[in-house]
């Protein structure tokens, strides 16, 4: 493992080998999601966990759970303007890092992030 490799492997992303090995054992999970309004504040939606960011020092934790292989929903209903800019493009990057995908549930407020190999059944 070169230089390179041991600081992503330090960084959290595995390395090309792995990711090679993983593909050929990937299983694919879909989630029916309803798109609507969400009227109150869900623990989860349709077995997805939603959370919601109080901080931006939360959202790492929340990236922990996308980067474990699961699902995940952010609402950033309750967040600043500013703050939920920044959540949602803090995300954007552990989107493109883990190819994983964004769904937008509700316009500006709920998104729902999916790990590479699962999709939204229409």
């Amino acid at each position: 493992m070169g230089v390179m490799g041991k600081i992503f492997k330090a960084l959290g992303f595995e390395s090309e080998e792995k990711s090679k090995r993983t593909e050929k054992n990937k299983t694919k999970a879909s989630f029916k999601i309803k798109h609507g309004k969400v009227k109150s504040r869900a623990e989860e939606i349709d077995g997805v966990p939603v959370y919601y960011p109080e901080s931006y020092l939360q959202v790492r934790d929340f990236a922990e759970i996308l980067k474990n292989g699961n699902p995940c929903i952010i609402s950033v209903e309750y967040c600043e303007r500013d703050l939920a800019d920044r959540i949602l493009t803090y995300f954007e990057g552990v989107c493109f890092a883990l190819s994983a995908s964004r769904h937008e549930i509700e316009e500006g407020k709920l998104y729902l992030y999916l790990p590479e190999g699962m999709e939204i059944e229409e």
